[in-house]
């Protein structure tokens, strides 16, 4: 899989046990973000530059279902041919290929830009295979001119083309010594939304769409430039997944029935959108909150008409973001009492929380949003760890858990002690959980906080 929501980035888990059962998953998961409240950011800063009139197209190799012989090869280049017969030569992102190693799996071959346009043949030049019979291994004969098999493929212009190539390992020997690869060859499948997971590729200017019980890429999705947070939410009756590109400046809106996007928005007050977290403050009304890590700086974006509202002043680098939740997760909580419960039943009549992670000043802003309005009425500065990073909000227990990426303490916020507005005291840490980690999701009914 490539990199997610929410990637690229390799994550330590550890897990801090504190009792019971196991958090049931969203019904559309997010990489590694909560799809509702969460919004991810990765510091590394990789450029894909678009080019006018092309497209994105990506090329996936499902393995063998079962392995008899290990037939392994070498990739030495791959060509789109058009239907003109221009040929086009992608770089090859796997060289080695294994039939043992890729039993049951997917790799990525090769991604990048075409002229858009209509593609009839795909070119596999093969530089070496071998067969492991036994515990010996052999050298096989190549075809002399490659493989070439027909895809009929439209590339189409800021858009992105998914081919799936399917090996038939045990298929691909002739004569018990010519390597002549046997794939089938199919486009993207068409997968219901509840099943899948969306993960920014920053590098390639893409999400991916990952099929959660078969753990394969179903396709690829064309967004804009270095996408980082991504987040989903209900905008009426259809659900919407948010991607904020800092590259491009923009809020990519995809369509999960489809896997298209719908509009791109542009983030007019601030620059460099990051962490991304949208909100339902009312029947059929949705905002969307954008980190603008270069200006220090939150979009509030209505999605009825996909404007920007509000710009708010946070602290210097913010990343992550999250929200409160709707009031009805405190259902059937067995951490805070029924005083506890009201306090907070009572505050989002009217209020609700926004939780900003501000890398470089080292705080959090904690965003208060007025449900009538749709506009802030306070910012509070508090100071946690060294660059913080990501962040969690355990409704449940009242809770916003915070990592700090330079510091080994994982700050706790209080949520009902801002609600009483006793801002002193409402962080706490809990130390010694390691340092540069990049994630954290609590698990209130097993009890327990994965980082």
């Amino acid at each position: 899989m490539q990199g997610m929501s929410c990637s690229n980035h390799n994550k330590r888990q550890k897990m801090i046990q504190l009792t019971a059962h196991r958090k049931s998953l969203l019904f559309v998961l997010i990489a590694f973000c909560l799809s509702f409240s969460y919004g991810c950011y990765y510091l590394e800063d990789k450029s894909s530059p678009s080019e006018p009139n092309k497209g994105q197209i990506a090329l996936f190799l499902n393995g063998p279902d079962k392995v008899v012989d290990e037939i392994t090869f070498q990739l030495a280049a791959i060509d789109f041919i058009a239907e003109n017969g221009t040929l086009h030569e992608l770089a090859v992102s796997q060289n080695e290929i294994s039939s043992l190693k890729l039993k049951g799996r997917q790799v990525l071959l090769s991604e990048g830009v075409l002229p858009e346009g209509r593609y009839t043949k795909l070119k596999l030049v093969i530089k070496e295979a071998t067969v492991k019979r036994k515990d010996q291994t052999s050298r096989l004969a190549l075809p002399p001119d490659g493989t070439e098999m027909p895809i009929h493929s439209t590339v189409r212009k800021g858009q992105n083309t998914s081919i799936f190539l399917h090996w038939d390992a045990e298929g691909s020997i002739t004569d018990g010594y010519l390597f002549s690869p046997r794939m089938a060859v199919s486009g993207k499948v068409p997968e219901l939304s509840t099943s899948l997971v969306y993960i920014t590729n920053e590098g390639s200017d893409n999400v991916s769409v990952l099929n959660r019980q078969s753990g394969e890429i179903v396709t690829n999705i064309m967004v804009g430039k270095k996408p980082k947070g991504i987040t989903a939410m209900l905008a009426g009756e259809r659900l919407k997944v948010y991607v904020a590109n800092s590259g491009s400046n923009s809020i990519s809106v995809i369509d999960p029935t489809t896997n298209h996007v719908e509009t791109e928005v542009p983030v007019r007050f601030g620059s460099g959108p990051a962490g991304i977290a949208a909100v339902r403050v009312s029947s059929g009304k949705e905002l969307v909150f954008v980190t603008n890590f270069d200006s220090n700086s939150v979009s509030v974006i209505d999605t009825s008409t996909f404007q920007e509202t509000e710009k708010i002043d946070v602290g210097k680098g913010p990343v992550a973001i999250a929200a409160d939740p709707p009031v009805e997760k405190l259902l059937g909580t067995r951490f805070l009492s029924f005083d506890q419960i009201n306090i907070i039943r009572s505050f989002r009549q009217k209020f609700f929380y926004v939780y900003v992670l501000n890398y470089y000043s080292n705080t959090v802003s904690v965003v208060k949003m007025d449900l009538l309005t749709h506009r802030s009425q306070e910012v509070i500065n508090i100071d946690v760890g060294w660059n913080p990073i990501a962040l969690d909000v355990d409704y449940q227990k009242g809770k916003v858990y915070v990592t700090n990426y330079s510091s080994d303490k994982l700050s706790v916020i209080d949520i009902l002690q801002f609600i009483k507005g006793e801002d002193e005291n409402a962080v706490s840490a809990i130390n010694n959980v390691g340092t540069s980690i990049t994630g954290v999701i609590s698990d209130p009914v097993f009890d327990r906080l994965y980082l």
